[in-house]
């Protein structure tokens, strides 16, 4: 259905899904904190994703959407050294104030599709009139 099939709708979705995963590692390495040894983890899906739609004005929106959906989300390890005796290079500050910017984040994309299926909602009800 074309109403799905939405350039704006799937970058946001993917967002979503980069996002979502985001929060789960960060809240891993909260987890973690007193876990000798155990390396941070990071996440990023906003650099392919740019990537991926770095010249698609060119494209058609099915090819657009293909590159949106084909971008990766790549979970990394922290390679920093830790300043702890144990190894762990879990910073907990930090780790809680990611985790608070991407509660953040994620809940204003999902203000953003709400908002789009609203706009539709309401186009469509006008369409019936």
């Amino acid at each position: 259905m074309k109403i799905f099939n939405n350039t704006n709708l799937n970058i946001l979705n993917r967002g979503l899904d980069g996002l979502w995963i985001r929060q789960q590692i960060t809240m891993e390495n909260i987890a973690n904190y007193s876990t000798p040894g155990y390396k941070s983890k990071f996440v990023d899906f906003e650099t392919m994703l740019k990537a991926n739609l770095e010249g698609s004005s060119e494209q058609t929106t099915s090819e657009t959407n293909k590159q949106i959906n084909s971008s990766s989300i790549i979970v990394k390890e922290n390679k920093d050294q830790s300043l702890r005796l144990d190894g762990n290079n879990v910073d907990r500050e930090k780790e809680n104030l990611q985790l608070a910017k991407t509660q953040l984040q994620y809940m204003y994309t999902v203000t953003e599709v709400n908002s789009y299926f609203s706009k539709l909602k309401s186009v469509i009800s006008e369409g019936k009139k």
